[in-house]
């Protein structure tokens, strides 16, 4: 599939995605000088940015009422007037470029200097093809297969993950629609970029503990929109906290981005109560006025996309409360419990190791997965927290409740405490620059390998092959030449990559997780999919009620972007289904 959409050249593939951002960027900037010039106050001086928010609110709406009618095949047509009628209003108002002079020729500390290196390596790094596991297997495998086909194609026996949809998704048919598959990673770095100008006179405080920050560099090379969606958490807690918030459209705009954050992932759902109720808590003479805005702004955003899971799911809050919202099923029910569990501490409580990575790396293969020890400082900060509400530190429990326990997850605590926090010790200033340091030389390095060792600019195939999750299992695969229906038994997820025949081993996992019955879910899911050929590096993983055949032989390997992960080469069998004797 990914050879349907996707571009194999390394110029074409980020350029197009670039272009469009950087013109949006121009027109959220146009608008709000248009907007300010007639007497319009909009957040005083965030203006732009609140612009730049509020474009991919409105695109995501149409793509989410396009799915919902199924006429998914507009999209392109949409996409193409919205965006030159942007165009076209932006060569209208055009004279905000004549002050980028004054930016060019301005003299620039060592400081500043460092902060535009360190934003030059993030831009090469977000250039890069996708790589990680997660865009690979969910994100941009699921706004990839949305674009080509709608929802109503999708097969969730095999691909239990689609049920997480939510407007990350939605928003990454972008991707597809710009034919780049770095187009997330992107629009990460082009927000971060947007936030550190605003920032770079104000609060330059922030800009060093946010660079410093180990994970950056994980959210500047993935397709996951959490920078995305959490420096928007961080835009409207200052908008609350600060008191900008003054008239009616205001009002309405700020409502409609909370929920709209809230729209990205489920668990920001969540973590965006505290935060409602301390915009209701400062705002509480306004009562009316906000329940009316909150129902409109909940209408727009979560109609659509909660109608399209109900439709095409089965359940509009899947794949949880499947018991309330749905049918019941034992799959989705598995996977609630899977998604619950997974790199958590309901099964590993007893993992200290688990409690430290959010501000330490606990291995050498994690150096870029946490927050720095920077993030504990500003936790033990009583004050910091004060005039922070507490809301980090609510954030963090309401996540831990979950059973989640990634540092990923406590990006937006980071950022509050970040923001406000009084970077006048002197070891708290030690442990930063030491953190950007190291986040310095580890991009480096990344580049180095990627654009020297990997050549990605000439040979994106092999950089690919090199780095990017399951594409040289998909090369295996296809050299087999079987156009009937395959599970590979040490495959642990699905691809972008892999063609409809291909099954991995995610969905019988998930159901063994659950109801440990493992060779039942194996028989049954071979039997609801066709499957007529298996691949495994183990016959003994096999149920003994078939009678297999081997026919072949492949090499596998999990191919990952961490550069100090060495990936081995082992053999794996390829058996072909000659008889099924197996009974349920």
């Amino acid at each position: 599939m990914y050879d349907d959409i996707y571009n194999n050249g390394f110029i074409i593939n980020f350029l197009i995605s670039f272009v469009f951002l950087f013109l949006t960027l121009l027109f959220s900037f146009s608008l709000s000088l248009n907007i300010r010039n007639k007497n319009i106050k909009i957040f005083e001086g965030f203006g732009p940015i609140i612009i730049f928010f509020l474009v991919f609110v409105i695109y995501s709406f149409i793509l989410n009422i396009l799915i919902l009618f199924n006429k998914y095949q507009y999209i392109n047509e949409v996409f193409y007037v919205i965006f030159f009628a942007q165009l076209i209003f932006f060569f209208k108002n055009f004279k905000f470029l004549k002050n980028f002079n004054q930016i060019i020729n301005k003299k620039y500390s060592n400081k500043e200097i460092f902060i535009f290196i360190l934003c030059v390596f993030f831009f090469l790094i977000s250039i890069l093809p996708m790589t990680d596991a997660d865009s690979i297997a969910m994100h941009q495998n699921l706004a990839s297969r949305i674009y080509l086909n709608g929802l109503s194609e999708i097969n969730l026996l095999k691909n239990i993950e689609f049920t997480l949809l939510s407007n990350t998704e939605i928003l990454l048919i972008f991707s597809a629609l710009l034919n780049s598959d770095n187009f997330g990673a992107q629009l990460n770095l082009i927000t971060l970029v947007l936030f550190i100008l605003y920032n770079l006179k104000k609060n330059k405080n922030f800009i060093f503990i946010l660079l410093s920050c180990p994970l950056i560099i994980f959210f500047i090379s993935t397709q996951k929109l959490q920078l995305f969606f959490g420096l928007l958490y961080l835009l409207l807690f200052v908008l609350i906290h600060k008191n900008l918030i003054k008239t009616k459209l205001e009002f309405f705009v700020l409502i409609l981005l909370l929920v709209f954050y809230s729209s990205g992932k489920l668990s920001y759902a969540l973590i965006t109560m505290p935060l409602y109720f301390y915009f209701f808590y400062k705002n509480a003479v306004k009562f009316k006025l906000i329940l009316i805005y909150s129902f409109i702004s909940f209408s727009l955003i979560y109609f659509p996309l909660l109608a399209n899971k109900q439709i095409y799911f089965g359940n509009m809050v899947a794949p949880f409360f499947d018991n309330i919202f749905g049918s019941g099923r034992e799959l989705y029910n598995a996977f609630t419990l899977s998604v619950r569990s997974s790199e958590g501490w309901l099964l590993n409580s007893s993992d200290v190791k688990l409690y430290l990575r959010p501000f330490l790396p606990t291995s050498i293969y994690q150096l870029s997965g946490s927050l720095g020890i920077i993030f504990f400082l500003m936790l033990i900060d009583f004050n910091l927290l004060k005039k922070t509400k507490f809301i980090p530190v609510i954030i963090i429990l309401l996540i831990f409740a979950t059973g989640q326990f990634l540092p990923r997850y406590y990006f937006e605590s980071f950022l509050l405490l970040a923001y406000f926090f009084n970077l006048n010790n002197i070891f708290a200033k030690f442990i930063v620059f030491a953190q950007s340091l190291a986040v310095l030389v580890f991009s480096t390095i990344f580049m180095y390998l990627s654009y020297i060792d990997a050549n990605v600019i000439f040979d994106k195939l092999s950089f690919k092959e090199r780095f990017s999750y399951s594409y040289f299992n998909y090369k295996s695969y296809n050299d087999l030449s079987i156009s009937e229906n395959i599970l590979d038994i040490n495959q642990d997820r699905q691809s972008i990559y892999f063609d409809n025949n291909i099954s991995s081993f995610r969905t019988i996992n998930v159901l063994n997780s659950f109801s440990k019955k493992s060779e039942n879910n194996i028989i049954d899911y071979i039997d609801k999919n066709s499957i007529k050929y298996l691949i495994t590096n183990s016959k003994g993983n096999l149920p003994n009620c078939l009678i297999l055949k081997k026919i072949d032989e492949i090499y596998a390997k999990r191919s990952i972007r961490n550069f100090l992960i060495k990936n081995k080469l082992y053999k794996k069998d390829v058996f072909k289904i000659v008889k099924n004797n197996c009974k349920i």
